[in-house]
């Protein structure tokens, strides 16, 4: 699975709106025990609702058109979208979607009760009658969600992909790795293991589509502390891949030249890390490409550090 600077970027993106939130619940405790059902003698929806039971889709007062269209909820004679994504799920006049995160235990918001009797969910309700302006009516206590998450978009799935991708640690070289000398080029290059350069990709069967998601290597920043001993400082410089294996009669595509000798550095060396910028991109089995809102994921592999010993060339006169 991907590391925690994977989780992070893309919990960014869902944060920007690019995943739908897991939708709610419209059940309420009447303090007997006994769970009240999402449906009223006004509203005609999907199905029974009993207790420890999740509703599902299909019933007397739901239509969901022809070719996957938007499945329909009846309320006081007029039609809503069961399900809408910025909203969640209708009930009874009013949408309920989760709360997250979810608020703190004691809380006023959950009256009386805990996460283990349900979920806390923000509800907005049809102000007019006209179900055409639906706004906040606070945040409310149900025991139960109101019906099943609809299917996940294509974009939804491909970042669902992203996350199934794994990154092996790259494994630094460099030539000469102990005998380099000032002023002359030293060679840097990773080994040439697929599920470290790429390209990596993830495949995940949606809804009558598959969507595939890869991440291509764009560009390897190298680190190196070849400033003056004790200043701890710390220079950059990019490759435009993970570099090639050194050869007596070849020409490096990545390689750095050192300044000064490492003999008042630590161990004697200048210690060199990596990052590397992936570019990500997905698309439908069709060939139809999905938007994903673009970023650049920089991850730091603090094991695979290289030290290079650097020596001065003493020149006779």
């Amino acid at each position: 699975m991907l590391n925690s600077a994977w989780r992070t970027a893309i919990c960014v993106l869902i944060g920007l709106g690019l995943a739908a939130t897991a939708v709610p619940a419209a059940s309420a405790d009447d303090g007997g025990g006994v769970v009240i059902g999402p449906c009223a003698d006004l509203s005609i929806c999907t199905g029974t609702h009993h207790p420890g039971s999740t509703p599902t889709a299909g019933g007397g007062g739901t239509s969901g058109g022809s070719g996957g269209g938007t499945e329909m909820c009846t309320w006081k004679d007029k039609q809503v979208p069961c399900w809408r994504d910025d909203l969640g799920w209708f009930s009874e006049g009013c949408y309920y979607s989760l709360v997250t995160p979810q608020p703190l235990a004691g809380d006023r918001s959950w009256e009386g009760h805990t996460s283990k009797d349900g979920a806390i969910y923000q509800k907005a309700c049809d102000l007019t009658g006209d179900l055409l302006n639906f706004q906040s009516a606070g945040q409310t206590f149900l025991a139960q969600a109101p019906g099943k998450t609809p299917p996940k978009t294509p974009a939804q799935l491909a970042y669902d992909a992203l996350q199934e991708i794994t990154v092996v640690p790259p494994v630094l070289h460099a030539a000469p790795g102990k005998d380099a000398v000032v002023g002359s080029p030293v060679w840097l290059w990773m080994d040439a293991n697929p599920r470290t350069v790429g390209p990596l990709s993830s495949e995940l069967q949606g809804e009558g589509f598959k969507v595939t998601t890869t991440i291509t290597l764009a560009e390897v920043e190298w680190s190196v502390d070849d400033g003056p001993a004790g200043d701890e400082q710390v220079g950059h410089f990019s490759c435009k891949d993970g570099g090639n294996p050194f050869s007596s009669t070849g020409t490096p595509s990545c390689s750095h030249v050192f300044e000064k000798s490492s003999a008042g550095m630590k161990e004697k060396a200048f210690t060199l890390g990596v990052r590397m910028l992936w570019h990500v991109s997905a698309h439908k089995d069709d060939g139809t490409p999905i938007n994903m809102i673009p970023y650049d994921w920089w991850p730091t592999y603090t094991d695979a550090v290289l030290q290079v010993p650097v020596n001065e060339v003493q020149v006779l006169n």
